[in-house]
């Protein structure tokens, strides 16, 4: 009996092993299958990384380790939920108990498991990035010092200390030491600065509430300051898998360090794809990763299965001249191609014409608009293209705008629903309080003053204990609306919602925006169905606040035409491919932009990112004159296009 059991196991042992050896290339299947307790993977674009990634879970599974020894970290929910779909796929099942999400969703569930030990309960609210900029204006404006109008302008407006503070803190730094390194000229406001700061901590801590950042950093804190919990952690995750280490920060490096000591950890990135230093990100985590874990062992991911040679032949050329990075030379097994093509229209406006005219030669050929997409360096760029494309009427879709989330009348139910989950998150009674008459900061400020006075602030509203001087008329009809909401099963997302918008709340939003009250309303509705997926609201809203690439586009849902054509900045592009790519405003000044000259090099891994998006076919446009903004604005060829060899890509001479 012992026997056959070793002898089944051993057959499925090889017929899983000859499985992998069908499905992975040499590479892939190295890295899926490596012992090694430190392994840095580094997966060059269309590279299968996903693939190899996933591959890798699935073998710990295959191979008997719990899944609840396994935590797999990734940038975005969606890449989560799709591993795990791509496991469930390859093994036919999915057992339960494997942790994977976002470091901050990750973050997040860690500080609800230990809210009392940081100082918060388990109902804590996540602000978003507009919620902490009012309160860290909130908290400036209530020190009541003597700033120069132009000073209070840049503060407060522009959200200057919003991004000190977060920068200082993602970069593992405090508020006097990252003023003196980034921004010395602000110095002198040092003392200002860490004011504000403290009373932002307690006014957090008052609204049981915690800022991105602090999923993080709080996470970290507690790691390091509790040896209980530390080790509870370090014992549960025996294998660690990373996805997208270059875009790491300072305070994420840190978190993997601590929980991976005496742990498997395996990383999974691209030092030539880090594009996100303006949120922290950085590239010397990737590169130095092997010199921190000894014995680590790197494994390089190369074969690419998107593009066709000519491309990877131009890719490489252009990154090759970065002298920080790890050593990598892509290649493919595809047959050859065309070269990419550059063209040098006189001015942005031709630019634009090529561009839509290209578009409209493509289509007819045969290829799909959701084949093509035209990408560039700055939102601003593509203003031509779509007037270009209009004309032609031409269907598209741009990326890299507004996210859903931070739409007026999103944030406006979102507010009533997170009153419902913590009473005490001031920022939310302030946006649902002054949609009614007659209150405005001044009564909300004596309501409030009352409101925290008791131990739940919404049962002291619904029951009548809070009775300001003015406003009565607005309270009560508020009062109703929250009794209603209180009364109802709160878990019950559409539920919630659907009395909201039959509460006065939808007399206020039709008379507020006259003009797409039907289009809001009917994003709310999409708010509404996506409420269905998620048991709780607890998790409707942790949910929607850590998922960032949750963006819903209204011509794309409420349109029948699914076939359009995409826009997009290129930082909005990572992770995407189309078959054909025209990349635009290759100009000096414009692709490096002002700001990029400070950094060519990160400017220069933006260029590779954008052209390692294309499969089949790649444009590169750049203008002779450029007529957008006053007066004419000359400048030459972009320097990452100058500095390709000649031999990369093909001149294209137009006439329109």
């Amino acid at each position: 009996m012992v026997e056959r059991i070793g002898a089944q196991k051993a057959f499925k042992d090889e017929a899983w092993r000859e499985k992998l050896f069908q499905e992975l290339n040499e590479q892939q299947f190295y890295f899926v299958t490596s012992k090694e307790p430190s392994i840095l993977g580094i997966a060059g674009p269309g590279s299968g990384k996903t693939r190899a990634l996933t591959y890798r879970v699935a073998n710990l599974l295959q191979e008997g380790v719990p899944p609840y020894n396994i935590l797999l970290v990734t940038f975005t929910n969606k890449a989560a939920e799709e591993m795990k779909n791509r496991v469930m796929n390859i093994l036919g099942y999915l057992p339960p108990g494997l942790w994977s999400g976002t470091f901050h969703g990750i973050g997040a569930r860690i500080l609800r498991r230990h809210a009392v030990l940081v100082g918060r309960e388990p109902n804590f609210t996540i602000l978003d990035e507009d919620d902490r900029t009012k309160m860290i204006n909130s908290c400036l404006a209530s020190l009541k010092v003597d700033l120069k109008a132009k000073e209070e302008n840049t503060f407060v407006k522009r959200g200057l200390l919003n991004k000190i503070f977060s920068s200082a803190r993602n970069t593992g730094s405090n508020v006097e030491d990252y003023l003196k390194e980034a921004v010395p000229e602000l110095v002198s406001y040092t003392s200002i600065f860490q004011e504000v700061f403290r009373l932002y901590e307690d006014k957090k801590r008052q609204a049981n509430a915690f800022d991105f950042d602090d999923l993080l950093l709080v996470w970290l804190e507690l790691m390091q300051a509790n040896e209980g919990v530390r080790k509870r952690y370090q014992e549960q995750f025996k294998y660690i898998l990373v996805d997208e280490f270059q875009d790491t920060n300072a305070i994420q490096d840190r978190l993997i360090l601590l929980m991976g000591e005496g742990n498997a950890v395996c990383l999974v990135g691209d030092d030539a794809q880090s594009i996100y230093s303006f949120r922290c990100a950085e590239i010397d985590n990737i590169i130095n990763f092997p010199n921190k874990r000894m014995g680590c062992t790197v494994i390089k991911l190369v074969q690419n299965y998107r593009s066709v040679p000519e491309i990877l032949e131009l890719a490489n050329s252009s990154i090759e001249k970065n002298q920080k990075q790890i050593d990598k030379d892509l290649y493919t097994l595809r047959d050859s191609g065309d070269k990419p093509w550059v063209y040098i229209a006189p001015d942005n406006y031709r630019e634009a014409e090529f561009v839509a005219e290209k578009v409209l030669e493509l289509y007819d050929d045969g290829y799909n608009l959701s084949e093509i997409a035209v990408l560039y360096r700055s939102s601003y760029l593509s203003q031509d293209i779509e007037l270009a494309l209009m004309k032609r009427k031409i269907p598209y879709l741009t990326f890299g705008g507004l996210k859903f989330l931070q739409r007026a009348h999103i944030k406006d139910i979102l507010s009533w629903l997170k009153i419902l989950e913590n009473p005490r998150d001031e920022l939310s009674w302030q946006r649902v309080a002054m949609m009614h008459k007659g209150i405005g900061n001044a009564t909300f400020t004596e309501i409030w003053k009352q409101m925290i006075s008791f131990p739940d602030p919404l049962e002291a509203v619904i029951e009548g204990k809070v009775e300001p001087r003015r406003a009565k008329q607005g309270l009560e009809t508020m009062k109703e609306t929250l009794r209603t909401l209180k009364q109802a099963d709160k878990d019950n997302v559409p539920l919630l919602i659907k009395i909201i918008m039959e509460s006065p709340y939808g007399d206020y939003l039709r008379e507020k925006y006259p003009d797409d009250y039907a289009e809001r309303s009917l994003g709310i509705e999409r708010l509404a169905a996506y409420g269905t997926r998620c048991p709780s609201l607890g998790d409707f809203l942790e949910t929607l606040l850590l998922e960032e690439s949750l963006i819903i586009d209204s011509v794309k849902e409420s349109s029948p035409q699914k076939d359009f054509l995409t826009l997009s900045t290129i930082h909005s592009a990572k992770g995407k491919e189309w078959g054909t790519v025209l990349l635009i405003g290759l100009n000096e000044g414009r692709f490096p932009s002002p700001m990029g000259f400070k950094n060519m090099e990160e400017e220069r891994r933006l260029f590779y990112v954008a052209v390692t998006r294309a499969k089949d076919n790649l444009y590169l446009t750049a203008f002779e004159e450029d007529y957008r903004g006053w007066g004419s604005y000359i400048s030459g060829p972009s320097t990452f296009l100058t500095e390709l060899s000649p031999y990369c890509y093909e001149r294209l001479e137009v006439e329109l």
